[in-house]
């Protein structure tokens, strides 16, 4: 595992910090791992726009 997926997983790294570094590293962890990052990434922007979007519930 690669340092951007060991601190993706920890919650120290942003999407966007992810993408950045992984810009950097591409060439370093090789063209079948950059893939597998980049769904990674890819998945955890979806999810936090579809919990952006999701109707906020009023509290009682």
């Amino acid at each position: 595992m690669c340092l951007i997926c060991l601190e993706f997983d920890k919650n120290a790294m942003s999407v966007a910090e992810g993408r950045r570094a992984l810009g950097e590293m591409r060439v370093a962890v090789g063209p079948s791992h950059a893939k597998e990052v980049e769904a990674k990434l890819d998945e955890a922007e979806a999810e936090a726009a579809t919990a952006a979007a999701a109707p906020a519930t009023p509290t009682p």
